[in-house]
């Protein structure tokens, strides 16, 4: 095969990587109606109470990923899945949030200066490894792909206040800039799912970063 070939399956895989979308509402949040139908700016949907200011915290708190609304009515996934999904996406969070705040522990008590995220965890889709392995072989690209879905609401840590809600459903990773997801994520459980934490961890400081002038 030549070199245009897998340059068109590379860009192929890079417009894939891309795709967020809605999933259905898992309870989590509750009330819903503030969500319009257009894309958020920085997740596939997002609200932020009128008069908020995202911007003015210094500190940020990850609660413990709620796995109550996760979907596994199949059995698919086992405790120990589960429960390491849900560690994932507290660590990516908190890994990426500490890029721009201060992150408190578990012990630590938040304030007015701090940001209080809590996610729930509401959907994953592993990819058809053995699929990914035979088409891989075959055309030098990966058909099947994994997803994740999660919920979250940000609280001012001093008033215990709803700032902002926020959805998303992400296939494939992180999105164009997750190479390691893009190239290899279909051979794995989770590597796909594990992207899409680290995402929503980038997107969470940029929807707390004032927005440029310039």
């Amino acid at each position: 095969m030549g070199k245009q070939y897998y340059f068109a399956v590379l860009c192929l895989a890079l417009i894939l990587s891309a795709c967020t979308s809605v999933h259905a509402p898992s309870g989590f949040l509750g009330d819903y109606s503030h969500f319009s139908e257009e894309k958020g700016e920085h997740f596939r949907q997002e609200y932020v109470a009128e008069g908020v200011d995202l911007t003015k915290y210094t500190k940020a708190k990850v609660n413990p990923v709620e796995l109550k609304y996760f979907e596994n009515a199949a059995g698919t996934f086992t405790e120990d899945d589960s429960n390491y999904l849900a560690s994932r996406l507290q660590e990516s969070l908190e890994a990426e949030l500490a890029n721009k705040y201060q992150v408190l522990g578990p012990a630590e008590r938040p304030d007015e200066r701090t940001l209080v995220v809590s996610p729930a965890l509401v959907y994953v889709k592993m990819p058809e490894r053995l699929l990914n392995v035979a088409t891989a072989l075959l055309i030098g690209f990966q058909f099947s792909k994994g997803a994740a879905a999660f919920e979250a609401k940000l609280t001012d840590g001093g008033s215990g206040k709803e700032l902002a809600l926020v959805t998303e459903q992400r296939k494939s990773g992180g999105g164009i800039k997750d190479i390691k997801s893009i190239l290899i994520g279909g051979f794995f459980k989770f590597m796909h799912a594990e992207g899409a934490f680290k995402r929503w961890g980038q997107n969470f400081v940029d929807l707390g970063t004032p927005e440029s002038t310039s």
